[in-house]
């Protein structure tokens, strides 16, 4: 068919020659045994636009590889038709956003490539504490040196996973050393380490009050931006093994006043909600905590030894009571509980609240009640066990999600 013809045809009939671009990306994790482990994108706008299509084409398939140790990507774009003078090429747009190392369609080039960078590998960074085990498999938490030639190669090639698996996710500036990158490896075979996942962190300066600026004192504040757990390796509860991790290296860090998340989504809310849940549970001071005890002195010390957000604490002292109810032998009053929460959401919408009569004031408090607490019970039922009994490995029974949004779709109370 001659380009005029088929530019003509494509006109008549758009959708023979348009493909959506989330299902003919298809990206692959090839690892140490050589299997092949195939997923697809969460998105695609931040690359191909907000309609997440591709138009010229039939029989578009895109190929995205990473070698699991050296994640060495290599891309490969197949098609059994294309339109001339197409406004958008996957090979130009995907080639923008990956490093210069990346190897298109040589395949054989690539495993060479691959087998080269494997020998003497190393990991560009610093191990955070010590290895853990999750069934037969060990694991690691490394900081990359973003200083380093290797560190900054690594992180552009992480770095595409942002764009595909976090909603309206952006590249970090790695120039900026307030930047903080954690790279989590399965380090069964110390020679030749994978990559499960990985996660940003930004270091805000914080005033420390005028005795400590005057005498050199830093304080930060750490907030998690990007979390991502390879979708073929989830499901294993090596998400919350790394924020676990994270949060208790940051907890010993003298420096850091406060630990936040940039806007998480669902999956990621539920992830930290229970690991925090958990970890604090096995704390006396929380697990034991009854109702009348928490007053505005209490939450200030307790926010500032855990390094809790003020809005994080409200939700996990609300579980924690939820929990006694359904769970411990000591029960607090089912009254009681009902009424500390509806204070708080009656505070969070007082400017909404405000205007309505009472009668309706209280059935908006008692709807907004009732869906918070079904949702605290469905973050709890992995949960629901003998608050006593250790968690395994200071982590949760949850699935491990791994992604974290910049751009929640619905907030939590």
């Amino acid at each position: 068919m001659s380009d005029q013809m088929s530019m003509a045809v494509a006109s008549l009939q758009p959708e023979q020659w348009t493909a959506s671009s989330n299902e003919a990306l298809s990206i692959f994790i090839t690892d140490t045994k050589g299997q092949a482990h195939n997923f697809s994108p969460l998105f695609t706008y931040p690359i191909f636009g907000d309609a997440e299509t591709i138009f010229g084409y039939q029989g578009l398939r895109i190929f995205l590889c990473f070698d699991s140790v050296t994640f060495l990507p290599f891309l490969n774009v197949k098609f059994e038709n294309k339109l001339p003078d197409i406004e958008i090429d996957p090979k130009t747009k995907l080639l923008e956003l990956l490093p210069e190392s990346t190897v298109y369609k040589d395949e054989a080039k690539w495993r060479d490539a691959i087998e080269e960078e494997q020998k003497g590998f190393e990991i560009p960074g610093t191990k955070i504490g010590s290895d853990f085990v999750k069934g037969d498999q060990t694991y690691g938490i490394f900081k990359l040196d973003l200083g380093s030639e290797n560190g900054v190669e690594l992180h552009k090639r992480l770095q595409i996973l942002v764009l595909l698996f976090i909603e309206a996710g952006t590249y970090i500036d790695f120039k900026d050393p307030l930047w903080d990158l954690y790279v989590i490896y399965n380090t069964t075979d110390a020679k030749l380490p994978e990559v499960v996942g990985f996660a940003t962190a930004y270091n805000y300066w914080v005033y420390p009050g005028s005795a400590d600026f005057d005498s050199g004192v830093e304080k930060i504040r750490k907030k998690i931006s990007q979390f991502i757990i390879l979708p073929s390796l989830q499901g294993q509860s090596l998400g919350g093994e790394l924020y676990e991790r994270l949060y208790k290296l940051w907890l010993e860090d003298e420096r850091v006043v406060e630990i936040v998340v940039e806007d998480p989504n669902e999956s990621f809310d539920d992830l930290r909600d229970r690991v925090d849940f958990s970890r604090l549970l096995n704390d006396q001071e929380f697990g034991n905590l009854t109702l009348d005890q928490v007053d505005d002195a209490w939450i200030k010390k307790f926010k500032e030894s855990q390094k809790l957000e003020k809005r994080q604490l409200s939700r996990l002292l609300e579980m924690l009571f939820l929990y006694q109810l359904k769970y411990s032998d000591v029960k607090p009053s089912k009254k009681a509980v009902r009424l500390f929460i509806k204070r708080r959401l009656f505070e969070k919408n007082k400017e909404a609240l405000s205007g309505l009569d009472e009668p309706t004031r209280l059935d908006k408090l008692q709807t907004a009640y009732e869906s918070l607490e079904a949702d605290y019970y469905r973050i709890l039922e992995p949960l629901g066990v003998n608050k006593k009994r250790p968690i395994e490995g200071g982590s949760t029974s949850h699935s491990g999600l791994g992604n974290e949004s910049t751009a929640k779709k619905q907030k939590k109370e």
